[in-house]
């Protein structure tokens, strides 16, 4: 936003698994729209999906990150968990070690770094820290990687260098691009006021879902404004406490449901204190009573397992804000 004061730069992520319509395509995930039309399509379908018209994309590939990367001498990352992949097929081989210092990653590394999604959070997930829901997953690290990338870039003093740069990387490939020959040197300019740790970055709301048998982040159509306002359009949103302790009891009696339901559950951000056996299984209906009333976080749950009997009861010492009950009607897969 070049006319916010101080300049600032928000971004939305967007889960590659999003379900979206591509024109011509039918449903399908958001990646197939690079592969049918590349990035204008893309950029069809991204306007489309957040309602708001979209000037200028840039675009980059893996080939094209490692040599990005390379081009500004690497980027300094905390790699906070060990990564490691082969995938002999894709040419992909991540082999990161866990270290609290940042590490100074190569291209290769780089896109290992970016591409890894084989831990508990896969594409996108939250987990609370400090009391607040955050962003996991590969999706947030390619925020954090974003903010780093941005670092290298503006630590070079002079707007000449960091033209030099950007324009370098559209002349070899590196990066794809509508932006014309003097908009670098624009883009460079404004860089210079921008701070990459007060990046503001969101993802777009969804949850893991099913459709025809397939995988995908089910976008939630209710809630994508409230972000586009606060991301794109830089108004002030004021954030609703998404944290909440559940405990899940089987009611329905199927073997390791409340194992899976919790897991679930853990995936979209809750503190889950307990898991085990409600005092029968006759429950014919899923049912969420809640201590603390029909708060965001609440709601989310309810969503989440396509709930219909919400009660409500007093907070008392030592129980959860949330108990989950699993009943008969339960599908995995509903989301």
């Amino acid at each position: 936003n070049n006319n916010a004061k101080p300049k600032q730069v928000r971004a939305i992520s967007i889960p590659r698994d999003t379900m979206v319509r591509v024109p011509g395509h039918g449903t399908c995930k958001i990646n197939a729209a690079n592969r049918f039309g590349g990035p204008e399509l893309t950029t069809q379908v991204i306007a489309g999906l957040l309602g708001v018209d979209i000037d200028y994309y840039i675009s980059t590939s893996p080939w094209g990150l490692r040599g990005l990367v390379d081009s500004v001498g690497g980027v300094y990352i905390v790699v906070d968990q060990n990564m490691r992949y082969r995938d002999r097929s894709q040419g992909l081989y991540i082999n990161l070690r866990a270290s609290p210092e940042k590490q100074l990653l190569n291209g290769k590394q780089a896109e290992g770094y970016v591409r890894f999604r084989h831990d508990r959070w896969g594409d996108s997930g939250w987990r609370i820290v400090d009391g607040k829901k955050v962003a996991a997953g590969r999706v947030a690290r390619q925020q954090y990687f974003m903010r780093a990338l941005a670092n290298r870039i503006l630590s070079m003093p002079h707007k000449r260098d960091r033209a030099r740069v950007l324009s370098n990387a559209y002349e070899k490939g590196f990066i794809v691009s509508n932006l014309r020959i003097k908009d670098w040197d624009a883009l460079a300019d404004f860089m210079k006021d921008v701070k990459p740790e007060e990046m503001q970055m969101a993802v777009l709301p969804g949850a893991p879902g099913s459709r025809h048998q397939a995988s995908y982040w089910m976008p939630d159509y209710e809630q994508i404004p409230q972000v586009v306002a606060q991301q794109m359009r830089f108004e002030s949103v004021i954030e609703e406490d998404m944290t909440a302790s559940v405990e899940v009891l089987n009611g329905c009696g199927v073997p390791g449901v409340a194992g899976r339901v919790a897991e679930q559950l853990q995936r979209a951000g809750f503190t889950v204190t307990k898991q085990g056996n409600a005092s029968g299984f006759e429950y014919d209906r899923c049912q969420v009573i809640t201590r603390k009333g029909n708060t965001a976080a609440v709601l989310a749950i309810v969503k989440l397992l396509n709930c219909t009997d919400v009660r409500e009861e007093k907070q008392t010492e030592g129980m959860p804000d949330v108990t989950v009950i699993i009943g008969r009607d339960y599908r995995e897969g509903n989301t």
